[in-house]
């Protein structure tokens, strides 16, 4: 063989070693019956704002409207959602392909719900490239790693699929592989871990119009954090803004009517109207919503001139509570006629009736109201209407003795974690009934003067509280039905009157702001989520009575539009408008 032949030779050896090693790495190329890729990206031509890169699956395309329009003010948001997996070396070129159409700020991948003829080990080589390949063509980007939502059972899904330990382990491998690399992590799957609902109806794999809510939700406040947008009590994104959701809440009430036909004829307006109506007030004159204003005076003097006798008689705690209301046009308008109606029913919660039982007679001598149950209901019930009239009266007695009443409660009922039970008999923690103490609370807090000696040992127990109601919330936000038991399902209400109750810690400094605004806009943006078309929040339980049962609170109705959700949503509103931080 001539020597001039040789490199001849060894090209043509050469060739042939890359021909079969695609041949090989064709044949091991694992590939679905069906195909897609879809790279969409607006804006190509405007500058003003940072760009945005969602790469993913088809979960990626579902969320991708909600975080473009929760973004729009933001960054301009572009996205590349394919059916390949990682160990698909086209998942690199398609990659490729987005990462030269622009220059990114941040990238923000997820890949793992496909592919599954790839093992994990050819998963987690391929990780390596993909890494690199970002790194090289954006290296100006930050990289934000999402980890696979979960998969559930199609037939049931209460249940995970037995694939979903494939997905865990994917998430494992990734989130290791990250864990010492400049890399914002993005946990999906937790945030729609618990809860069904994101599910409910579908094949398992894709996620409800709510499920796809509460995951951009997360997508648009990691890549908000990440662009050094702050996250707090007062930028939301669009759809989310207090003053919307105040609008929208506030003006629906004026159409509807009584609720609870039945109780309104035999008792009077209903409590959870009245706090709905108190909610609407606040908002309205926190913003300085006139038109709202005048139209829920005029409703209100309407029913009060037409339907008097549905004032509620001021015999149960439920009842008397009806005084906060008018006490409040009192402190608006300055109209007498609204403090002589609303006065009588704090003065008659410590005066005792002539037919009072034994109990009430007892309660009464040692200096608390005849009312008193030692139910956790009623540390919003009293607390309310007596710090209404200290603050429409200025005389301190009136808070004075819901703070005795408060401390009561406190030492009888409060558990050690800071929680209570729906009775003392009944040793479950329901949601909304430990909601109307955190808000009572709060709202106890909100008037008692500072030199009290009681606020001290209130606050203590709001704290404790709160702490531990931090520690129970889930990724997406909720809290569940029974709070400490985490296969029950979310519920609004009680979520709602923590949220408010944590709104109101922060924002006048009781809870440290660090530590928990995050936790109660979490909470914000995943109740708006359950806010309908017709704005009535949905997932909402019904009124309900005590029973030691678990499987009672589990089966509980759950309805939407009850004012036992629309109301707390109100105190949320008006609290996160209010102006006062500390």
């Amino acid at each position: 063989m001539k020597r001039q032949n040789l490199p001849y030779l060894l090209l043509f050896f050469a060739l042939w070693l890359v021909q079969a090693a695609l041949a090989q790495n064709t044949n091991n190329v694992h590939r679905e019956n069906i195909e897609w890729l879809d790279l969409w990206a607006p804006h190509c031509n405007d500058a003003k704002l940072p760009r945005v890169l969602l790469i993913g699956n088809s979960i990626t395309r579902q969320y991708y409207e909600n975080v473009e329009e929760q973004l729009s003010n933001k960054a301009y948001v572009a996205r590349l959602t394919t059916s390949k997996s990682l160990g698909d070396p086209a998942l690199l070129d398609e990659v490729a392909l987005a990462l030269k159409q622009n220059r990114f700020d941040i990238v923000h991948c997820s890949n793992g719900l496909h592919g599954w003829d790839y093992s994990e080990q050819a998963y987690a080589t391929a990780l390596t490239s993909l890494y690199e390949l970002v790194k090289t063509q954006a290296p100006q980007a930050r990289l934000i790693w999402a980890t696979s939502t979960p998969v559930r059972d199609r037939n049931t899904q209460y249940q995970f699929a037995k694939r979903n330990e494939r997905v865990k382990t994917r998430n494992k491998i990734a989130t290791d592989f990250f864990a010492d690399k400049p890399v914002v992590i993005n946990d999906l799957y937790k945030a729609v871990e618990k809860n069904t609902k994101y599910y409910a109806g579908g094949d398992g794999t894709h996620l409800t119009a709510l499920g796809i809510r509460a995951v951009a939700n997360r997508v648009s406040d990691v890549i908000a954090e990440t662009l050094g947008y702050p996250t707090d009590l007062v930028n939301f994104p669009t759809g989310y803004a207090p003053l919307e959701i105040g609008r929208r809440l506030g003006y629906h009430l004026l159409s509807n009517d009584h609720q609870y036909a039945d109780y309104y004829r035999k008792h009077g307006v209903h409590y959870a109207e009245v706090c709905t109506w108190l909610g609407a007030l606040r908002f309205a004159q926190t913003v300085g919503d006139n038109i709202l204003l005048s139209r829920l005076q005029q409703q209100f003097d309407d029913f009060v001139n037409t339907d008097s006798l549905y004032c509620p008689r001021k015999d149960h705690v439920d009842h008397t509570m009806f005084g906060c209301l008018p006490l409040e046009f009192f402190m608006l308008t300055k109209d007498k006629k609204y403090q002589e109606l609303g006065m009588p029913y704090a003065d008659d919660q410590w005066t005792l009736p002539a037919k009072a039982t034994d109990d009430e007679k007892a309660w009464a001598k040692k200096g608390y109201t005849w009312q008193t149950r030692l139910w956790i209901d009623d540390m919003f019930m009293i607390t309310i209407v007596q710090s209404q009239a200290f603050r429409a009266s200025g005389n301190t007695k009136y808070v004075n003795r819901a703070a005795k009443e408060m401390l009561l409660y406190l030492k009888e009922l409060q558990l050690p974690n800071g929680l209570f039970y729906h009775a003392p008999d009944v040793p479950y923690i329901w949601a909304r009934g430990d909601g109307w103490m955190a808000a009572g609370m709060a709202e106890l807090l909100r008037a008692l003067p500072e030199n009290s000696s009681d606020r001290k040992q209130i606050l203590e127990g709001y704290r404790l509280m709160m702490k531990t109601l931090k520690d129970y919330q889930y990724a997406d936000g909720m809290w569940n039905e029974l709070v400490d038991e985490p296969d029950f399902w979310p519920e609004t209400s009680g979520t709602a009157m923590y949220t408010y109750a944590m709104i109101l810690g922060v924002k006048h400094g009781w809870l440290d702001y660090d530590e928990y605004a995050p936790v109660a806009r979490k909470a914000w943006l995943s109740l708006v989520n359950y806010l309908n078309a017709d704005n009535d929040l949905e997932e909402v339980c019904m009124g309900t009575g005590k029973k030691n049962s678990k499987q009672y609170y589990f089966d509980r109705p759950r309805i939407v539009g009850d004012f036992h959700g629309q109301a707390p949503m109100l105190w949320c509103v008006y609290a996160l408008l209010e102006k006062q931080f500390k």
